[in-house]
């Protein structure tokens, strides 16, 4: 027998059914959390928690005088390594949550041309959340070979690098020139919810690029992005 969704799922697909329907139009103010508790029969903590739901979806925005319904586009912004920029955009805010060198798994190994299976084999991963206006949008992980620090010791340290490639190619002299992307739509697992501020098991945009040289792999780079959340970009065609 299936079980209810729980009451703030219940309020967070009612406002978005108002919000796809046009009915709440972007920038209208959505009723407090004290008029929803009221109208739901539920405390305000539930309904802070549906609210917060459909700011992780980045639906709407929150500040201190209420919830309105976001202008904002819902285009994903594509990693400075896919655009080729250098700089983060004023609007965004890129912390470093891991930096290091770990042991490497077997699928990691698989991404950069290495056998894994070796003895003591390890690979720098940093891990990264970037967020726009407050709204985490963006859950990043990359891994590269431990040889690179030597020259570009950054890779190890907390401090945000927008872009890995530049510092790759201009530190190690590796430059990347071919790129391979992979997308899936998932759930989340409880760090990705986490970092991203959604429930554990949300619908999810995934994705995961290999960048290499004509030496072979040089960055695998994996992502996540919350829900309703969509992939552009722009490609030249050759019609025969």
């Amino acid at each position: 027998m299936d079980r209810p969704d729980p009451p703030y799922r219940v309020i967070a697909d009612s406002l978005r059914d108002q919000i796809s329907s046009g009915e709440l139009a972007p920038g209208a103010r959505l009723p407090s959390m004290a008029a929803l508790a009221e109208h739901h029969g539920v405390s305000p903590r539930t309904a802070q928690k549906a609210l917060q739901q459909l700011r992780g979806e980045g639906l709407v925005h929150i500040t201190q005088k209420g919830a309105t319904v976001r202008t904002a586009p819902r285009a994903l912004p594509l990693a400075p390594e896919r655009t080729g920029t250098l700089d983060v955009p004023d609007r965004d805010h890129i912390a470093v949550t891991g930096a290091g060198v770990v042991p490497m798994l077997p699928s990691v190994g698989a991404a950069l041309g290495v056998n894994a299976d070796g003895l003591n084999r390890t690979v720098v991963r940093r891990e990264s959340i970037t967020r726009r206006e407050g709204v985490p949008y963006r859950l990043a992980v990359s891994w590269t070979h431990p040889s690179f620090t030597a020259a570009a010791p950054e890779l190890l340290q907390g401090t945000p690098i927008p872009n890995l490639l530049a510092v790759i190619a201009t530190r190690c002299g590796r430059r990347a020139d071919h790129g391979r992307d992979y997308w899936e739509s998932r759930t989340c697992d409880r760090r990705e919810a986490g970092a991203l501020e959604v429930p554990v098991g949300s619908a999810v945009l995934a994705g995961a690029s290999v960048y290499s040289d004509s030496t072979g792999p040089i960055l695998y780079y994996e992502w996540v992005a919350p829900p309703h959340r969509a992939v552009t970009m722009d490609y030249s065609l050759s019609v025969p």
